[in-house]
């Protein structure tokens, strides 16, 4: 099946997991509009992507009008803003303003632009005593802040049937992580809350949108490897071994293989408000994660025991002869 006429939007694809995103999508047709702070490297993605329609525009995310301007270009783009026609109206409650009506011209945004933190290894500083409000503002103000500002923006665009994808993570409920997975919480309590109020909408166009969350296990990514430079003697495979259940890292391929899935209509076990754990080039629902890497860990434990005792069986039989 082809994503050719399928329009896509997503944010934080200048770097990361997102840019093998685009590149899965365009290559198979769809016409995809990128988004991220590095411009330089923005451009660069749009022209390693297959489709010629694909296009980059400059957004903080953690700016309400940066988002708005992002949105604003996206609409242009796709050839869904007006000054008159069917569609959603947009226009400022100042009544002097002219009506500005957006057509629903989208058909999935991801709302993928993230941060750790200004310092990896300030992840895991929990200490309330030395917390950084600073760093809270910051995490909070990409990760929340970003999904609500797309959503506010994002939802005219979309056309019937269309959906929102919020990148979020397992350390939404993992304890390890205080500030960043409380951000990841909030995007998954989004996913949600906004399913549930587009499903009680009165309006048939939003009472058929759908709002998911991906939540990735341990991935290769920019932000991972600055992870394991913090951390001497850690590597990709030892912390996938301890948060992963199919117990090695993803890649950004993996993923964006779920993803290429999800557009075309291939996963319909998840309903809308779904918190979709992404293992590897698996996937389950989030409320899976613990137990299913409980019975992995367990299982490779016992595996490195047993493998250990035959070593040490082997070495006092040849210690006998």
């Amino acid at each position: 099946m082809s994503l050719e006429g399928k329009n896509i939007i997503i944010t934080g694809a200048t770097s990361g997991i997102a840019v093998a995103w685009a590149l899965e999508l365009s290559k198979e047709g769809a016409s995809v509009f990128i988004g991220g702070r590095r411009e330089d490297k923005g451009l660069e993605v749009a022209k390693q992507c297959s489709n010629q329609h694909t296009t980059f525009h400059k957004v903080d995310v953690a700016s309400d009008e940066s988002n708005k301007d992002f949105f604003a270009a996206a609409a242009k783009h796709f050839g869904g803003s007006s000054g008159s026609g069917s569609g959603t109206d947009v226009s400022s409650s100042e009544e002097q303003q002219p009506t500005v009506v957006v057509e629903c011209c989208v058909d999935f945004i991801f709302l993928n632009a993230g941060v750790e933190g200004r310092q990896f290894d300030k992840m895991f500083d929990n200490n309330i005593i030395t917390f950084d409000v600073n760093n809270y503002d910051y995490i909070f103000g990409v990760n929340v802040r970003g999904i609500i500002s797309g959503l506010k923006y994002g939802t005219p665009l979309l056309r019937k049937g269309g959906s929102f994808v919020f990148s979020s993570s397992v350390a939404s409920i993992l304890p390890d992580v205080t500030l960043y997975g409380a951000s990841k919480a909030a995007v998954d309590s989004l996913t949600r809350s906004y399913a549930k109020q587009f499903a009680d909408s009165n309006d048939e166009r939003l009472q058929s949108l759908s709002v998911y969350s991906i939540n990735p296990t341990w991935y290769i990514s920019e932000m991972t490897e600055r992870g394991i430079k913090a951390n001497e003697g850690m590597s990709h495979s030892i912390i996938a071994s301890m948060f992963n259940p199919c117990q090695r890292p993803g890649t950004a391929d993996d993923l964006a293989k779920t993803i290429k899935e999800m557009v075309k209509g291939n996963l319909p076990q998840y309903k809308s408000g779904a918190n979709i754990c992404t293992d590897g080039d698996t996937h389950f629902p989030l409320d899976e994660y613990l137990s299913r890497l409980k019975v992995a860990t367990t299982t490779a434990a016992a595996e490195a025991a047993e493998a250990d005792w035959q070593q040490e069986a082997v070495v006092d039989v040849d210690s006998a002869k």
